[in-house]
């Protein structure tokens, strides 16, 4: 029994000892941001033989972006923010330089060194309100199309570059101001016609009655 009792405690510190090393993911905060990648230290420190272990800064560290094809949705990162790192199954020294389906470069396996970042989390005294609608604050840059249906709801100034068509009526309860040349197929204001009205003028010398003018030119 005592035998027993010895084998079954060694075989539980060999896997205590081989969970210990195999590293999943953990918090970190970012502490550099490259033009790609960013440098980031684990928020979590380890306990090893009753002492606490601060764990290193990972530096040049990929991250995780939401893509697809041509398009993706990035944030800027600054120094602080909080990451989730994810540790690679194996080493993808290899694969990161551009060779596909590739021999490792290395044996490690749940290396600290084989790190992605997924840039939002918040620890609790950060958490982030969960709203009721899609919510983006701050400020944006977009290039390519946009497609949009339902009402736009806007508090603010807009500022374009560029040529807009309108398929429908336009409402400006407001002032219109144009430095430019403003070209109109045709204008009704106050009730009138603009590009078709006339004016009336007064009778002449011979006494013939008023009659309006022609249309403008």
């Amino acid at each position: 029994m005592i035998e027993h009792t010895g084998l079954y405690e060694a075989i539980q510190l060999a896997i205590t000892e081989a969970m210990s090393n195999l590293h999943t993911s953990t918090p970190a905060k970012v502490t550099q941001v490259g033009t790609d990648t960013i440098s980031a230290k684990p928020l979590i420190s380890r306990f090893v033989n009753g002492k606490k272990i601060d764990l290193p800064e990972f530096i040049e560290v990929p991250l995780v972006t939401l893509q697809g094809g041509a398009s993706y949705l990035h944030f800027p990162i600054a120094v602080g923010d909080e990451v989730l790192l994810i540790i690679s199954e194996r080493c993808f020294d290899s694969w990161y330089a551009g060779n596909d389906y590739a021999q490792p470069l290395e044996f490690r396996m749940h290396d600290y060194s084989d790190s992605f970042a997924i840039v939002g989390i918040n620890s609790k005294g950060k958490a982030i309100t969960i709203p009721s609608i899609t919510t983006l604050i701050g400020d944006v840059h977009k290039e390519g199309n946009h497609d949009q249906t339902g009402n736009n709801v806007q508090t603010g100034d807009y500022d374009l570059t560029g040529d807009m068509t309108i398929n429908g009526n336009l409402t400006v309860n407001g002032d219109i101001g144009c430095t430019g040349k403003l070209t109109v197929s045709s204008a009704l204001i106050g009730g009138i016609e603009f590009g078709t009205h006339g004016h009336p003028q007064s009778a002449d010398s011979a006494g013939d009655s008023q009659s309006n003018t022609g249309n403008p030119v």
